[in-house]
Formats: structure tokens, sequence, C-alpha cells
């Protein structure tokens, strides 16, 4: 008789027993033979903000009763909930960190993979540093356990991951450990030494707003700060995210979708569509924690779900100013690269803290805040590459597929010209018809190729000649 293997779902999914993720899960568990399994709602417990410290102490026993685990959860915001980001957080603030050393985890995600690899990337690794043997993981869409194929690869998976653990095989460590060393102290020359030194334009206006979770405190984050708003040309509203009075994690009822109101009760949606309908540019101050920016950013960014899928920062210029291990941590610039690029926003800085010179960096910070005044008047727009171009498609063809029930994001999609489907371009349809039939032949292909490198650019050098903006 094979030893009885003990895993823990752990629910990342605030939703609880309604998780979609979850019946994958269950359902792939049920397979198995000579598992014994339990379901930690995890989430669904931290949701909000004040929680059962009795809560907690069950969850590491549970952990601790454990031999393997599965990290179940959706992707909020291209990573998984705060809520589970919270239990980690948590757990390492009770010094229990140990809890994970040798046992075997992996991960079951149901997305539309919009960045799910960010999110399972971040499972991965904070698993790793725990100690943990982690085993590649599942991602799903929301209809794929229904097909019959999938569910065959599904149980190959629980069953390989399974035989794993029993086996204590041998698995890859993906990610390297984090530096031990911290960035160097940036001590910025603070060249004008009071604001009026340098006078802010009273025309033309931007209205500017600096969201952080620190703030002339004595941190590399706020010196940076404090350098950029001496030199941007303009009034900066400062709002410490941790000062709003959150009730709870976003828990993805999508009352914002189908009824237009967040089901939080604490202003925040107001607060958040205020704020960026009325801004032109935004500023970021970051700390990283871990592998990820400070957990009260991610509380932010869910809640952002608000209004939905539609991208309230479309043609806003941003700047991103990052205190941490920025180059250690390329899923986290990635993270931020993506968001400014499916947004469509005009990030014209990400600065992170790691100089050795300070000069230089205080040079780079004064310099990217005239330029991002520059390019906001200018109403400079940036172009898009794979991160933004990848992220809209999946977003297009999923509010497309449901535009009868998320009827808000329908109607901005549809007024954007974001719905831009490649079948719908008649006189696409009649060029590819036309040349569909003439390519048959192969004196047609042979002429095309000889003479492609002209045509391909002859609209182009229509432009350079005519001389036209």
């Amino acid at each position: 008789m094979k030893p009885i293997i003990k895993i823990l779902i752990v629910n990342g999914s605030p939703k609880g027993e309604y998780s979609l993720t979850l019946q994958h899960s269950l359902y792939m568990l049920g397979q198995e033979k000579d598992v014994e399994y339990k379901v930690l709602q995890a989430s669904e417990a931290l949701s909000k903000i004040n929680f059962e410290q009795s809560w907690l102490e069950s969850a590491i026993t549970d952990i601790e009763w454990a031999d393997a685990i599965i990290w179940n959860t959706p992707v909020y915001t291209m990573l998984v909930p705060w809520q589970l980001i919270r239990l980690f957080q948590l757990i390492k603030a009770e010094g229990r960190n140990s809890i994970f050393q040798g046992k075997y985890a992996t991960s079951m995600m149901t997305c539309f993979h919009y960045y799910d690899h960010l999110a399972e990337d971040w499972l991965r690794s904070t698993s790793e540093d725990l100690g943990m043997a982690y085993v590649e993981g599942r991602t799903a869409d929301n209809m794929d356990m229904l097909i019959k194929t999938h569910r065959a690869s599904m149980r190959f998976f629980m069953n390989d991951f399974v035989s794993a653990c029993r086996n204590r095989d041998p698995v890859e460590r993906k990610f390297m450990p984090l530096p031990e060393t911290k960035s160097p102290r940036f001590s910025p020359a603070l060249i004008n030494e009071s604001r009026e030194a340098n006078p802010k334009l009273a025309e033309p206006k931007l209205r500017t707003v600096l969201l952080t979770d620190e703030i002339h405190q004595d941190g590399n984050l706020s010196r940076m700060l404090d350098v950029f708003m001496d030199a941007y040309p303009h009034e900066i509203e400062v709002i410490d995210i941790n000062e709003f009075p959150y009730e709870a994690g976003c828990h993805g009822c999508l009352k914002c979708e189908l009824v237009g109101e967040c089901d939080r009760k604490d202003g925040f949606q107001d607060f958040y569509l205020n704020l960026v309908n009325t801004c032109d540019v935004l500023v970021f101050g970051m700390n990283i924690e871990d592998r990820y920016l400070k957990p009260i950013w991610k509380l932010f960014l869910d809640r952002t779900f608000s209004n939905g899928h539609r991208t309230s920062m479309m043609g806003k210029h941003t700047g991103y100013l990052v205190a941490g291990p920025l180059r250690s941590l390329p899923n986290v610039r990635q993270f931020l690269e993506g968001k400014d690029n499916v947004g469509r926003e005009n990030a014209m800085c990400i600065i992170g803290d790691e100089y050795e010179d300070s000069v230089y960096l205080e040079s780079l910070i004064i310099n990217s805040a005239k330029r991002l005044s520059q390019a906001a008047l200018a109403k400079y727009q940036k172009s898009v590459n794979f991160l933004g171009v990848g992220g809209i498609k999946i977003f297009r063809d999923l509010i497309y597929s449901m535009r009868g029930v998320v009827g808000d994001d329908h109607r901005f999609y549809k007024k954007n010209g974001l719905y831009d489907f490649p079948q719908k371009d008649l006189g696409k349809q009649a060029f590819n018809l036309g040349m569909g039939m003439a390519f048959k032949l192969k004196a047609v292909r042979m002429e095309a190729f000889e003479r492609m490198p002209e045509m391909y650019i002859q609209l182009h050098k229509q432009i350079l000649k005519s001389g036209k903006e």
C-alpha cells in the first residue's frame, strides 16, 4: 500500500467555496488514490482588514499538517490577489516561515491567460525562497474544465505532482535568492534647498498627483521623491496610499461590472475614478518588499478593478520611482511596463535606486521630471509593444464575447476603437480574396517576390517625398 500524501489546497480566491479555480483542484484531487486533502479558505478569511487571530493559528496548523500545498488562485491585476500575499506576510510576521520548509508545492490558476506567467513566477519564487520544491503549475481558461481532453491533462498533471511528492523527486530551482545587500543610500545634493528657489509654472497647468507608500521619511524613496518634486515644474498633490480607510480587499464579486458600483462601502471607487479622471500626470513612488511591491500596493491596485476592464489610465502620462532590488526582480519591472502598455499610459521613466553614484541618480531623476512635463504638455503618445498588444487583445476578445453582460466595458471598447478584429476589415478581406486567387499562379508569386522590397515601402516613400506632417 502506498503511503498517504497529505495535500493542503490553499484557496487564494476571495470567493471561497464559489471559487471557479477551486473546482479544478477538487476535481483533480478527487481522481487520486492514497491522498488526503483539506481546503484552507485563505483569501475569504483575510479579505477584510480585521481578521481573527485564531484563524491564522489554525491556518498555520493546517500548513504544518500537509506534505504538499496547492496554491489555488485566480489572477488579479497581473498577480495573485492581495489576500494571498497577506497570508505570506502574516506568517512571516509570526516568525513561522519554517513551516513551509521541505514541502512540495504547485499552483492551479484560472484566468484568461492575462499575465498569468507573472502570477505563477511570483508563487514559484516565493515558494522557493521558503525552501519548498515547486513543480510547474497549471493555468486554465474558465471553460477549459468542461472539455474532455482538458480534463485528461488535468488528471495527468495532478498524478504527476502526487508522484513527485511521494517519491521526493528532484525539482529544478528557477529563481536565484534575492540579494542580501540593500541598495546604496541615496544622498542627493538637493541643489535647490527650498521650493521657492525653483518656482512652479503658473501656466500651462498639469494636474499632477503623486501616489506613494512612503513620503518625507528617512528612506531612499522619500529622498528620490523630494528630488523629483523639487525639479518638476508643476505643483504636485501627494497621496499616501497607506492612509485610505480600506474596508477590505477586492473579492471578485463583479458587482462593479454588472451593476456599476463597488460592493465595498469605503468610497474607494469614487476616490479612484475622481483621481484618474481629473489628473493629467500620475507619479508613483513605490517600495519593493520581498518579490513584489509593498503589499499595500496590491490592495490598492486590486481595488482599482472597480472600473472594470476599462483602461482608466489611457492617455495619462506617468513616472515610476522604485526603491529596492528592481534589477533582481525583472518581473516587477515587467508588471510596471505591462501596466503601462495595456493601459495605454505613457510611462516616461521607471527609475530604481540601485546606483552607487548619488550624483548620477539625482541627475537622472531631475531630467526625468522635466521630460515627463514636456511629454505631457506635448500629449506625446508612446508606441505599444508586445506586452500591450497581446494584453489588450485578450481583453478585446473577452469583452466582445461577454458584451451582453458587461455593457459599460463593451461601450468603452467600441468607443475607443479597441475592437480591431482583422476579419471585420472589408478592404483587407477583398484584398486577400483577390490575392488568394492570383497567388495560385507561380508566375504571380515570383513577380511578387521580386517586387516585394520596393512595394513594401512604396507608401512610406510617398510620405518622405511629400514632407507631410
